[in-house]
């Protein structure tokens, strides 16, 4: 049985706990999951008692938790301190369908999955239930109507770029202006404003004081991660801005470059990998793709466009065959270098920077391993290519190790990269998180992580011991 994602509004199909005629909004319930039993009787013309039943029920009967909230839909109702109802359908049928798949019901399942994707197009663990079923049909990405896209696109303005000069190859080398660039860099998020925050949540006035910190330990890149869903919208329309996200890009972008700072911009961060996988090259991410480098393409302060952060994890996992995942990467640096000529490529690999030389202007690799195990992977690297070769990731936690120790092994490695006359190396990351950061709803209950403490300052912009070891090899270089 072929079962498809989408909104069919047949009362054929319709979700039996109603009385009412079909609507088309909120999605109409058409999975047949519910069958011939005695249930208790819901008010479904009180909000109030339905979210009381919908609390009552989760977890406990998911049938009785989905009757609830489809009612509460249908009253185009939330509850206080809870979640959009839309978004808890969303969970409550995921949950469900993943409970049918488990007991052999595969059927009822797949049509649990699809009605979770009803309410959320872009739900991974509903698409990833449906793949396992082997019934996964995904449609068209959603877009928007021709007035409304024109209407975004006239919201953003254009970039004005900085001046200055372009970086360039020079051997195995950076070069700026016809002199010596060795790279050195942070992986790059404000303290508060990490990750998925790092385009919607960063304060603009806060940058100042990062940027004088970073530069006075003789820091001169840095390394951003542009994540797609947040900078555009209307995805079946193509590259439609997000007007806010821009304007903080942009003066990222600017208040960077005015401090002096080079830029490595990694495109692809946290991209789709299930419901539009990225590899599938579908049509919006290649257009994105090009709108970003297009616009920024007379940026000096860009020093390169990083096309994927860690894809070879992508092929590493299983998720993905590694000549898929090679062909869109040769297929996206194309892209690339024709709508933007002035910027170097590259493609921050982890394990397998072997397979990014051919598509790539310097290599870039990851080292969070041992001393010696960076050594040996600078050696292979070497032996394999005449291309520049930048550490693109380095780094270590202070809830492992203490700061001395920290402060040691980063030194060991940064001189390591030295010695072997890397184009350049970049830490991870410039600040330690709090947990305000990471988590800034009230109701947050994540708990501390290693994840958190890769900084060189703590979060109170004091200095670990590692901004010694940075300092040093800066200055002794």
């Amino acid at each position: 049985m072929k079962y498809q994602f989408g909104f069919l509004f047949l009362c054929a199909f319709a979700f039996t706990f109603f009385s009412t005629a079909c609507t088309p909004t909120p999605p109409p319930n058409r999975s047949g999951l519910q069958i011939a039993t005695v249930v208790p009787t819901l008010d479904i013309n009180n909000s109030a008692a339905l979210c009381e039943a919908a609390k009552t029920y989760w977890q406990r009967d998911w049938l009785l938790t989905i009757r609830a909230l489809e009612a509460l839909a249908e009253l185009k109702g939330d509850c206080p301190g809870e979640a959009p109802t839309s978004e808890r359908l969303y969970d409550a049928y995921t949950t469900y369908g993943t409970l049918l798949e488990q007991r052999g019901r595969d059927d009822d399942s797949a049509q649990a999955f699809e009605r979770a994707l009803a309410y959320d197009p872009f739900g991974a663990e509903a698409a990833q239930g449906l793949q396992r079923l082997n019934v996964y049909t995904p449609q068209p990405a959603p877009g928007c109507e021709a007035d409304q896209v024109q209407a975004l696109l006239a919201a953003v303005p254009a970039y004005t770029p900085t001046t200055g000069s372009f970086i360039t190859l020079q051997g195995q080398q950076f070069s700026a202006g016809g002199q010596p660039f060795p790279v050195y860099g942070v992986n790059y998020y404000p303290r508060d404003a990490p990750w998925e925050h790092f385009l919607t949540r960063t304060h603009l006035d806060n940058l100042p004081i990062e940027f004088d910190l970073l530069r006075a330990a003789g820091i001169n890149t840095l390394r951003l991660y542009l994540r797609h869903e947040q900078l555009f919208t209307c995805i079946g329309s193509g590259a439609v801005p997000v007007t806010e996200a821009f304007a903080r890009l942009d003066a990222i972008i600017q208040a960077a470059a005015g401090r002096g700072f080079r830029l490595v911009m990694t495109l692809n961060d946290a991209p789709d990998l299930t419901v539009y996988p990225l590899y599938n090259s579908p049509p919006h991410n290649t257009e994105q793709t090009v709108y970003l480098v297009a616009r920024y393409q007379d940026e000096p302060s860009i020093l390169a466009w990083d096309l994927r952060e860690a894809g070879d994890m992508d092929y590493a996992s299983g998720g993905f065959e590694r000549t898929a995942v090679l062909e869109w990467l040769a297929q996206t640096a194309v892209a690339v270098r024709q709508a933007d000529p002035n910027h170097l490529i590259t493609a921050s690999w982890t394990q397998d920077a072997e397979a990014t030389i051919p598509y790539v202007d310097f290599v870039s690799f990851q080292g969070f391993d041992s001393l010696d195990a960076l050594r040996q992977r600078i050696a292979v690297l070497r032996s394999r290519t005449e291309k520049p070769i930048l550490l693109s990731r380095v780094g270590y936690s202070t809830t492992a190790i203490s700061e001395t120790e920290q402060r040691d092994r980063l030194y060991e490695v940064l001189q390591a990269a030295q010695n072997n006359n890397l184009a350049g190396w970049m830490v991870w990351t410039a600040f330690d998180f709090p947990l305000t950061a990471v988590c800034p709803e009230a109701d947050c209950s994540i708990q501390d992580s290693p994840d958190y403490h890769y900084g060189l300052w703590n979060t109170s912009y004091f200095p670990k011991l590692a901004v010694e070891a940075v300092k040093i090899t800066t200055r002794s270089s």
